[in-house]
């Protein structure tokens, strides 16, 4: 018995075939660069280069608005015979390589904002067809592990990422630098996925037309109700992202350099623990069923929003941020591992990217949502006297996030019903 409990946490470390490690290390290196732009972007054009809060959201929008084409179009050139996933990842790659060179050359309004479409489009083509080649290669018992090192190569790539970010700010003096290094990294991005990915379909994909494939799952009650719930929970992350260090920034003191100390408490306490627990979080909760997953989720981010809140009322303002950090990092690893299985298990085999990309809207409704709500709070708050209630419409944003956690348990519950009902349905 013992020896066999040793097996397992041995398997459990190592995910399903050569390709599972190679796209965990081009998932990686496209973190380092992608998740370094979006956390620094808020800090670099707001505190460093002048911008209001809410233009930048704005920015960052307009990014989300162009990820629902992305991922549309991802979709659709994953599933296609002529295209597939590679060529997909190939083609985002470039588009993140322009993003970094715009950003880094041409630092005013309107190029902030063609950048963020840039990034959008190309978002939603890495995720899209990301995901589909990790599905393609694993069986449906090792998808929610597979998905797990994904997340893990996330968390080490956003890590990575926004640390040496941080040094670099501190150390030179054209801030908008750190992009041109992010186009860099996009380019070795771009190398790695020629030489090592290689392009999967499933097994009859060449005989499905795409544009049929959208149909279909467009009509699939299951996905839409899936969609509206992901719009919460990628809210949730998009605030963390662009929101919560702006926010602890500017309106909690830490007594000491803010954009570096907050900066770091990003990196160890809500990407840090996420790492280091997402696989054992993974062997704790593949036996339940991944809406129970998704509920305890909720639930975390429940109580994350809510440390938020509190932070602002604490005579040790820092003990609150790594406790917030703390969970909502939690609440995030608990997630992420498990959406995309319920997609792969609601998808047909040849409708995967399809499926994909349809899932993954709920990213871009929540990225745009997430900015700009958040933008808004900031700058409101910050142009009304101390004192006034409405100067705390920052604080109030974290307990209000944290009221519609309930409202998403709720339709996880419809869910999870609807699944029982298809499962009793095909055994009978």
């Amino acid at each position: 018995m013992k020896n066999q409990s040793i097996v397992s946490r041995t398997e459990l470390l190592q995910p399903s075939g050569d390709q599972v490690w190679i796209q965990a290390i081009v998932r990686a290196l496209y973190q380092i660069g992608h998740g370094s732009i979006l956390f620094f972007i808020p800090l670099i054009f707001v505190n460093q280069l002048g911008f209001g809060a809410t233009t930048v959201g704005m920015a960052r929008g307009s990014g989300a608005l162009a990820g629902v084409v992305g991922h549309f179009l991802g979709g659709y050139l994953a599933d296609s015979p002529k295209y597939g996933r590679k060529q997909t990842l190939l083609f985002s790659a470039g588009l993140s390589i322009l993003a970094a060179i715009v950003l880094a050359l041409l630092p005013n309004l309107p190029m902030l904002y063609v950048a963020n479409v840039i990034m959008g489009l190309a978002s939603g083509c890495y995720w899209t067809a990301a995901d589909a080649a990790v599905i393609d290669v694993t069986k449906s018992e090792q998808r929610s592990k597979a998905f797990g090192f994904m997340v893990l190569a996330d968390s080490l790539g956003s890590g990575l990422g926004i640390i040496c970010g941080g040094i670099l700010l501190s150390r030179i003096s054209q801030v908008q630098t750190l992009f041109l290094i992010a186009g860099l990294v996009f380019l070795v991005f771009l190398m790695l996925i020629q030489i090592a990915v290689t392009d999967t379909h499933p097994e009859g994909n060449e005989h499905t037309d795409p544009l049929q494939g959208f149909d279909v799952a467009l009509k699939d009650k299951s996905l839409q109700l899936f969609v509206s719930i992901n719009v919460l929970f990628t809210t949730y992350i998009a605030l963390v992202h662009s929101t919560l260090p702006l926010y602890f920034t500017n309106f909690v003191s830490t007594n000491v350099e803010p954009l570096v100390s907050v900066a770091n408490l990003y990196t160890w306490f809500y990407i840090g623990i996420g790492a280091v627990l997402q696989l054992p979080l993974v062997q704790i909760l593949t036996s339940l069923l991944k809406v129970q997953v998704l509920k305890i989720s909720m639930l975390l981010w429940t109580g994350g929003f809510f440390l938020v809140w509190v932070t602002h009322l604490m005579p040790s303002p820092l003990i609150g941020m790594i406790a917030a950090f703390s969970v909502l990092s939690i609440a995030t690893a608990t997630y992420k591992p498990f959406a995309p299985v319920i997609v792969s298990e609601l998808a047909h085999p040849s409708l995967r990217g399809v499926y994909v990309g349809i899932s993954y809207q709920c990213w871009s409704l929540g990225f745009f949502i997430g900015p700009i709500l958040g933008g808004w709070a900031m700058d409101r708050s910050s142009t009304m006297p101390l004192g006034n209630d409405l100067s705390r419409i920052a604080d109030s944003l974290w307990i209000a996030t944290a009221l519609t956690t309930f409202f998403g348990i709720f339709l996880l519950h419809i869910l999870q019903r609807i699944q029982t009902q298809i499962t009793q349905q095909s055994q009978v």
